[in-house]
């Protein structure tokens, strides 16, 4: 039998996505199904790991029957997932509690110890990056300092997509796109650097393996194929991040090519030919060997509109529903009913704190310039108008960093409104294109298996064949003054909230009689 078709699954903050494609990168059929975060106490965020192979076990099979595909023709699998996580395994491979999330902001303390005790200068010029809760090593901090026996119990610390690798194939791993991630890794060696973590006082032989992201690392078990409908014996690679994904997905090869990601979050990500050794962005490694990508990364634009969606989108639910509709759309087309500036309404998209460049986790999400004429669509459009201007801060500083963006693609699901790209392209008064395979992470995963078990002979060769441009939206030129003008405010709000976002944490964490007792 023929094995041309691969498997692309990506595990992302809200929900499972998988989609089968043929070896020309046609989708065959795709499925998707969401799962639940539990936010147990202020700036905490996590799941329960077996929620994702519930996913997994219930959206594969699916697949495989809507394209009416035989199993044994898939020739490998690819696994990306939203990161840096922990999810921390037992020597079975059983979570040994639900995974802390990239979202998550509990390790304040144990960011301060990193600075007290090993510095950032130290780990900025090894790993790139900085410290902050948002990476893995203060979150591995946090289990060893407040859950002793949970740290002892684990036997691996495992990512997302490392964790379907292992339920699939058994074989434990972690894919080299996920290093810089852990602020403990030799971002030039591409291996884990010894004296960083025994500096954290962390045991490096609770973490996996690196593999290159396009790395065979086991076959499909018996026990997996009976549980997803996969055959037995089918390839699967270690994967790699959601944005590395991106950028496989997008075809970023030259330095300063770009492509921003838009789901949960929006993540801008440039190619380059040297690791990121800076703090105010964050260094990954590119799927492409010898490439690596430097991050700029917010953490809830989409986050916020779907916050819109849940809280105040009482009609586009309903409308959804008797339709078939998608709600999402409903609220792309209720924003393009308001002009450029959203009617004077500018809105900080810092829903859960924030990452680059600001870099806050008291930093809270804001409308600024609501009037009694301000309408539903006027609200909405300044969320995705927000969004861009955080795309915009974040391609400036990495800029300001001599990581100067060349060409914009749209990724994610934030790329299939027309709406909000207008909005970003205007903003940026960049072009900004789109894939023609639209399939978001999961592509990136399919098309590294591909690599990896010989469907393409490489990355290059595969981008040249399979990656093109099918839209591209041209900025306004007449909206240039007009945005020009709101974005200077939009970077003046948060210098001037900043302390305010501050004491409102504090006044919160005392369990005031405002704000009712939180235990963080």
């Amino acid at each position: 039998m023929r094995r041309d078709l691969l498997l692309g699954i990506d595990v992302g903050t809200t929900s499972l996505k998988a989609v089968l494609f043929d070896s020309d990168g046609r989708t065959l059929a795709e499925g998707s199904r969401e799962y639940a975060t539990a936010y147990p106490h202020p700036n905490w965020a996590e799941q329960d790991p077996e929620d994702w192979w519930r996913a997994v076990c219930t959206v594969l099979p699916q697949v495989l029957a809507a394209a009416g595909a035989d199993p044994r023709a898939i020739a490998g699998v690819g696994v990306s997932g939203q990161a840096p996580c922990l999810a921390p395994v037992d020597g079975g491979g059983r979570p040994v509690r639900p995974a802390l999330l990239w979202l998550d902001r509990r390790a304040e303390p144990q960011c301060t110890w990193l600075r007290e005790r090993v510095g950032e200068d130290r780990i900025t010029g090894v790993n790139g990056g900085r410290i902050d809760p948002y990476y893995l090593a203060p979150k591995l901090l946090w289990l060893r300092d407040r859950e002793p026996e949970s740290y002892r119990q684990t036997a691996a610390v495992l990512q997302p997509n490392g964790y379907l690798v292992r339920k699939l194939c058994g074989t434990t791993s972690m894919d080299v796109s996920h290093g810089p991630l852990t602020l403990f890794f030799d971002s030039a060696r591409l291996a884990y650097d010894a004296g960083l973590a025994e500096a954290m006082g962390l045991d490096l032989a609770k973490m996996p393996p690196v593999h290159a992201c396009a790395e065979v690392v086991g076959e499909v078990t018996a026990i997996a194929a009976s549980a997803t409908g996969l055959a037995a014996g089918t390839p699967v690679i270690a994967g790699m991040c959601d944005g590395t994904a991106a950028a496989v997905e997008a075809g970023l090869l030259a330095a300063g090519d770009a492509v921003e990601m838009t789901g949960q979050s929006t993540v801008l990500l440039t190619c380059s030919d040297r690791p990121y050794l800076g703090r105010e962005l964050i260094p990954l490694v590119h799927g492409a060997p010898g490439r690596y990508l430097v991050i700029g990364a917010l953490v809830a634009t989409g986050g916020a509109l779907r916050w819109f969606r849940d809280q105040l989108g009482d009609i586009e639910r309903a409308a959804a529903s008797l339709t078939g509709g998608d709600a999402f759309d409903l609220l792309s087309q209720e924003a393009a009913r308001s002009p450029a500036g959203a009617n004077g309404v500018v809105f900080l998209p810092y829903m859960y704190g924030e990452r680059s460049p600001i870099w806050d986790s008291n930093a809270r999400g804001v409308f600024f310039g609501l009037s009694l004429a301000t309408t539903r669509a006027d609200l909405v459009r300044a969320i995705l108008e927000g969004g861009a201007y955080g795309l915009r801060h974040n391609l400036e500083t990495a800029a300001a960093g001599g990581f100067r963006t060349t060409s914009l693609a749209s990724v994610g699901g934030g790329a299939r409104s027309a709406v909000w790209n207008q909005i970003k392209a205007d903003v940026l008064q960049l072009p900004l294109s789109l894939p023609a395979t639209a399939a978001g992470a999961p592509w990136g995963d399919a098309l590294a298996a591909g690599v990896a078990v010989g469907v393409y002979p490489s990355f290059d060769e595969a981008f040249a064949r399979l990656v093109r441009r099918q839209r591209e939206f041209r900025p306004d030129a007449a909206l240039a003054g007009r945005y020009e003008s709101l974005y200077a405010i939009y970077r003046g709000l948060y210098p001037a909230l900043r302390d305010g976002f501050r004491e409102l944490a504090e006044a919160m964490a005392r369990g005031s009689d405002d704000f009712g007792r939180y235990d963080a």
